[in-house]
């Protein structure tokens, strides 16, 4: 099988592992991505956090709107600008994210062929040229 191949195989069959073990939790993918990024750089407006994610607002429009009917983020009105809606995650989300986040990451650990410190190196190399190579393809 050529390289590509595999490598776009073995992304999509990885992609679809780790949407089914995040899903076990009661979330999207890109939920979780969401909590995410909101731990890191609260109070984005909901344009700011779709670019963070890489998608459209209006896709990430009902992923908001479930995630603040089960408390893990609120909306709140920019004080200086009113047309502006920020998103911030909750005490509760934080919690949600911390215990989802360490679950799925150690059923992936489970799963995954563990390489050793050298063949780490090769793949990490190669992966990083793989996606200096198509990142500028992929990027909006």
């Amino acid at each position: 099988m050529p390289l590509g191949r595999l490598l776009t195989w073995t992304g999509q069959a990885l992609g679809r592992h780790y949407q089914h073990t995040v899903a076990a939790h009661g979330f999207s993918s890109t939920a979780l991505n969401v909590l995410g990024v909101l731990l890191h750089t609260d109070a984005l407006s909901h344009r700011d956090l779709a670019g963070h994610l890489g998608i459209t607002p209006a896709t990430l429009t009902s992923v908001i709107d479930a995630l603040e009917e089960t408390g893990e983020v609120v909306r709140e009105r920019d004080p200086v600008d009113r047309r502006i809606v920020r998103v911030l995650i909750t005490d509760h989300g934080r919690d949600r994210l911390r215990v989802a986040f360490a679950e799925v990451s150690a059923a992936l650990r489970e799963r995954m062929p563990r390489p050793g410190p050298a063949e780490q190196k090769v793949i990490r190399d190669y992966l990083l040229a793989v996606l200096a190579a198509v990142d500028d393809v992929a990027s909006p």
